[in-house]
């Protein structure tokens, strides 16, 4: 990865950053707001894509926040690690280890994918990098269609299945998981509802640097 420094983020999906005294354009992949990972001066880090095809070939991969710590914002990689953590078992959900992992499942019975299956298990992961205080929140703006997910995952769980809401924090400050009640209540509602209702809540805490992003430890969460 190539480094510069953040001039601002846009249009959700753009951000223009300084490299060398250069303003370079590039995709930002992350849907939320980024709240405490786009202050304008943050030191940034970038991938440059060989593909010709590209509006863009340069991607914003991670942040160095105002604390110091660093924050992973390409969301659509989340997936992809932590599926190998679900192949090398750092994340340990109790399933068959010859089991296969399976990713974008069908949501039974309605439209719309959970993330994983494993062993029958339907997972659905959500991406953490806002924090304070060493606490993660999620999400970092309303999100009905995370809402949604929640109450199919509900669902589910109420008709026999085993269903696991995973909150990867990407992001080197966070030791603990929290819903964002403030910035979405009907979320955080949701979120208790299917607790109460058997869905499994878990967090995992990761490396987040220039030479390796990996889910690396399970985090407490809370209510």
């Amino acid at each position: 990865m190539q480094s510069g420094l953040l001039i601002r983020r846009y249009k959700r999906f753009l951000a223009d950053v300084e490299v060398e005294g250069q303003i370079k354009t590039m995709h930002c992949a992350n849907t939320g707001s980024m709240l405490g990972c786009s202050d304008p001066g943050s030191r940034v880090w970038f991938s440059t894509s060989s593909n010709v095809k590209r509006k863009y070939a340069h991607s914003l991969e991670i942040v160095e926040t105002a604390t110091s710590h660093r924050a992973y914002v390409n969301t659509l990689q989340i997936n992809r690690i932590v599926e190998e953590a679900l192949v090398s078992r750092v994340i340990d959900i109790g399933a068959d280890p010859l089991s296969d992992v399976t990713r974008e499942v069908a949501i039974p019975g309605e439209t719309g994918r959970f993330d994983f299956s494993v062993d029958e298990i339907l997972i659905e992961v959500k991406s953490v990098t806002y924090e304070h205080g060493g606490v993660g929140y999620f999400p970092d703006a309303v999100s009905t269609r995370a809402t949604r997910h929640v109450r199919a995952l509900q669902r589910c769980r109420e008709d026999g299945i085993r269903t696991i809401l995973l909150f990867c924090a990407s992001h080197s400050g966070v030791n603990k998981v929290m819903t964002a009640d403030r910035i979405d209540p009907v979320y955080a509602a949701a979120v208790r509802d299917a607790l109460e209702q058997g869905v499994e809540v878990v967090a995992f805490g990761c490396t987040v640097s220039p030479q390796e992003i990996a889910v690396t430890r399970s985090i407490p969460f809370a209510i």
